[in-house]
């Protein structure tokens, strides 16, 4: 077996949301606490639960889990769910209120890229600085110096003082000294989003290398896709707690379930819409291959997306034709695929002022993770509703990952097979 390299026991985290106290109070409430701790540890006693205040919570209660070398973590959970107190603690940069702590190795930490950089030195100033933070004595910093400069791609500004550094370069050099510290466990919170496309998919292949070559890797993201591609076990928090340690695709399929029961989603009262407003798509839900709702799909299946739409009985009689569009695009917004409808003609005798359309899609050709949907509705050749984001597509894993070309680009890069029907 595969030696333990984190071992997490008992770790609870309180803080105080109460207003501040005067300095002299804080520091006899921090000597009290050291004494009451101290005289814990010398009698060897079992920790006591500690009476919640009014005025304080708890971040995280009685989490307990071990990491073996090599093993790739992903915690995923709501915001405020404890996920960056736990990696804090990690971190060793929060110590907690109760149980402990063990770690075997040299962790890097890639929590809040440029913790450590002084505004009034150079960037060259400040990767021999961040590096030695991290432990790093003067040859090994020489050793990756090279690599972290050419990296990060500012070069050309190596002996500028970082305060005149756009946000951007002020990242990617934070970043490009923090993945190259060779670690033995790498701490990440939603960091693969340092800079711009290309950069990202640099730091993601960095990452990848990183989990190629043997490193522990705790992650946190929001992103399921990223979570599914990097992880190899999952750890679901909320409210402080585990709700789920185990297999990645199982434990996102509970999360998204939990927080999604039902993905279907009313539109009606959508603000953030355009066109004439003559008629209104009303819902839109996600139905799996027998119509029945879903909260996420996999590559490769079967499934439909169902929209609800209303007008008027005397617009009714005025349409000519009917185009319903819908957009998929992925986190960074680039456009996938775009779903455009037939032409209704066919079906305009059986049209009536309420009900529904359905999309057919035959066979979803996107690797996991979050997708965004837009939809728009044009009547008589004329925009009547558009939302933005008008729900999102969560895609688990699969068992086919075939893509192809459209002969027309404006649709997207993605091919996949799909029909529109009326559904009244």
């Amino acid at each position: 077996m595969k030696p333990v390299v984190i071992s997490v026991n008992g770790i609870s985290k309180r803080y105080s949301i109460g207003p501040q106290v005067p300095w002299s109070k804080s520091i006899m409430r921090a000597l009290r606490n050291f004494k009451q701790g101290l005289g814990r540890r010398m009698r060897n006693e079992k920790r006591v639960s500690v009476t919640q205040p009014d005025d304080e919570f708890w971040a995280l209660k009685n989490i307990n889990f071990d990491v073996t070398k090599g093993q790739r973590i992903g915690i995923i959970g709501r915001n405020g769910a404890g996920k960056s107190t736990l990696l804090k603690i990690l971190s060793r940069l929060v110590y907690p209120t109760e149980g402990e702590v063990r770690i075997r190795g040299r962790v890097t930490s890639l929590l809040e890229v440029g913790t450590g950089f002084n505004m009034s030195l150079s960037g060259r100033e400040n990767i021999y600085l961040n590096a030695a933070l991290y432990g790093l004595d003067s040859e090994e910093i020489d050793s990756i110096f090279d690599d972290v400069v050419e990296f990060s791609g500012v070069g050309e500004f190596l002996d500028m003082s970082v305060k005149h550094y756009s946000s951007g370069m002020y990242m990617r050099l934070a970043f490009s000294v923090a993945a190259h510290l060779d670690p033995d466990i790498l701490l990440m919170d939603e960091v693969l989003a340092v800079g711009d496309l290309s950069f990202q998919k640099k730091c993601l292949q960095r990452v990848e290398n990183l989990a190629s070559e043997g490193r522990t890797i705790i992650f946190v993201s929001h992103s399921m896709g990223d979570i599914a591609r990097f992880c190899d076990h999952l750890i679901w928090i909320d409210r402080g707690e585990i709700q789920y340690s185990g297999d990645v695709i199982s434990g996102i399929a509970m999360y998204q379930q939990e927080l999604e029961p039902k993905k279907s989603v009313d539109l009606v009262e959508r603000a953030d819409r355009d066109g004439t407003g003559l008629a209104r798509l009303t819902s839109l839900k996600v139905l799996d291959e027998n119509k029945s709702p879903a909260s996420s799909v996999k590559t490769g299946d079967e499934f439909f997306l169902s929209f609800g739409y209303r007008f008027t009985e005397e617009y009714c009689q005025k349409i000519k034709d009917v185009f319903v569009s819908v957009v998929v695009e992925n986190e960074k917004r680039q456009r996938l695929f775009g779903l455009p409808s037939e032409v209704l003609a066919a079906d305009l005798t059986n049209l009536s002022s309420e009900g529904g359309l359905l999309c057919h899609i035959k066979r979803l050709q996107l690797v996991p993770g979050t997708y965004y949907l837009t939809v728009a509705l044009l009547i008589n050749h004329q925009l009547v509703d558009k939302v933005l984001d008008a729900t999102t597509l969560t895609v688990l894993e699969g068992n086919y990952y075939g893509t192809g070309r459209l002969p027309l680009s404006s649709f997207g890069e993605i091919c996949v097979d799909f029909s529109w029907s009326l559904d009244n």
